[in-house]
């Protein structure tokens, strides 16, 4: 927009020198030296302006409003010593009111408008003495009938109704672009996201496609082989065949892991559990030696939530999965629970290497990691904030570098109860 200022300053520039050359050669009036000096200003001026912005890029907002009165108070100056109210030409006023509507903040905009309208005003001031372009007779206020300085007076309180009017209108009407554009990207930001989440859908449809039937068949074989050989076989082979069907069994969740990451959670429903037997489970899917440094800092053990099981835990798993990993190996990771009536929330807190406020805004997006290559695919935040808010809940991310992180996950639960209340504090641990 400010190239197109820029512009339009010269072709303004362009037109002045038109205007004074037609007047010269087509009426004999000689341009008055000082007129040619304001537009050889003009032009230095714009000059400068042009430089700025090809030094600095970004032109400051009140740099850029300076300039803006500076070209109403050199366009006042010129149509003064050519004409005053007179001069047809006083329409361009209303030229820069408008691009100051568009361009300049609101207040700016309006002080740009009064500014203007008390410009135009001084052409009319008892004790002004305009000069005349040599070869004029009647073109000042001074010299014309009553009824003429009458019209011209009017004709300058509608040219100041008008301006405010303008700037009125253009500032609503931009204000209603801005929202729209902010929407606009709310829903491509909504569009793109759908479309990650649909590519991952097909990608946990195609596996589970793929590994359904064979996985299915290695269990039914397994399953044979352990009925038959349980009547006699080895205990090393027995041993075996359970490897072999836990390691289907775990095949399976890792589909249903799969679909659910890609927000196809296959159908699951939502399960009444207390919120202690939900942190039970997360634990004990960690391995010994995180177990033994997580810690549990909740209240609510005893509360009944109402929420979708394997979903809530494969997303805490993930956060307290991301807490070891920013931590030293001996520091500990802290998981905590608040339960009322709408909502569910979780917090994961360590004490790590924390991320930066550029990194943390980025921590969300898919596919972004500051693991190293291998140790994941940087998607755990953007699911578990994606599911969140399917669910009516959130995720937020707050992080120091050098302090540590903590994850704050909420969904939109009921809590049916909360037993025990008053001896709940015991089941912190």
């Amino acid at each position: 927009m400010v190239g197109w200022f820029l512009t339009l300053r010269w072709g303004t520039i362009l037109c002045q020198i038109l205007l004074f050359a037609a007047v010269h050669l087509l009426f004999a009036m000689t341009v008055p030296v000082l007129v040619l000096g304001l537009i050889g200003f003009e032009v230095v001026s714009n000059l400068a302006f042009a430089w700025l912005i090809r030094e600095k890029k970004q032109i400051p907002t009140p740099l850029f409003a300076g300039v803006m009165f500076l070209d109403i108070a050199l366009l006042t100056a010129l149509l003064a010593l050519s004409g005053g109210a007179m001069n047809p030409f006083t329409f361009l006023y209303l030229v820069h009111i408008v691009v100051g509507a568009i361009l300049l903040p609101g207040v700016m905009a309006w002080s740009l408008a009064a500014f203007t309208a008390a410009c135009y005003g001084l052409f009319f001031w008892p004790g002004l003495n305009l000069p005349r372009m040599a070869g004029q007779t009647v073109c000042h206020t001074g010299v014309m009938s009553p009824e003429l300085r009458l019209h011209l007076q009017g004709m300058w309180v509608a040219f100041a109704i008008t301006a405010f009017f303008v700037v009125f209108f253009v500032t609503r009407i931009q204000q209603a672009l801005v929202a729209r554009r902010e929407i606009k990207a709310q829903l491509r930001e909504e569009q793109l996201k759908n479309e990650r989440l649909a590519s991952l859908a097909a990608l946990s449809a195609s596996a589970a496609h793929e590994f359904a039937t064979p996985l299915s068949t290695i269990a039914v074989a397994a399953g044979e082989l352990y009925r038959e050989m349980s009547q006699g076989g080895k205990a090393a082979w027995l041993e075996d065949l359970r490897l072999i069907r836990s390691q289907v069994s775990n095949c399976r969740d890792i589909l249903y892991q799969l679909a659910a990451d890609a927000g196809e959670p296959m159908g699951e429903g939502m399960d009444n559990l207390k919120v202690g037997n939900l942190v039970d489970e997360v634990r004990n899917s960690l391995d010994e030696q995180r177990k033994g440094r997580l810690l549990v800092d909740c209240d609510v053990l005893e509360a009944i939530v109402t929420v979708p099981r394997r979903s809530v835990k494969r997303v805490l798993r993930g956060l307290i999965s991301n807490a070891f990993h920013a931590s030293d190996l001996t520091v500990p990771v802290t998981l905590s629970a608040v339960v009322d009536k709408d909502y569910v929330r979780f917090e994961v807190r360590d004490q790590g290497r924390g991320m930066d406020r550029e990194t943390a805004a980025r921590a969300r997006q898919p596919f972004f990691t500051t693991k190293p290559a291998g140790q994941g695919l940087g998607l755990g935040l953007y699911l578990a904030g994606t599911m969140a808010e399917r669910l009516g809940g959130g995720l937020e991310i707050d992080s120091t570098p050098g302090v540590g992180t903590t994850v704050r996950f909420w969904i939109k639960a009921m809590a049916d109860s909360c037993r025990g209340a008053q001896g709940v504090a015991s089941g912190k641990r």
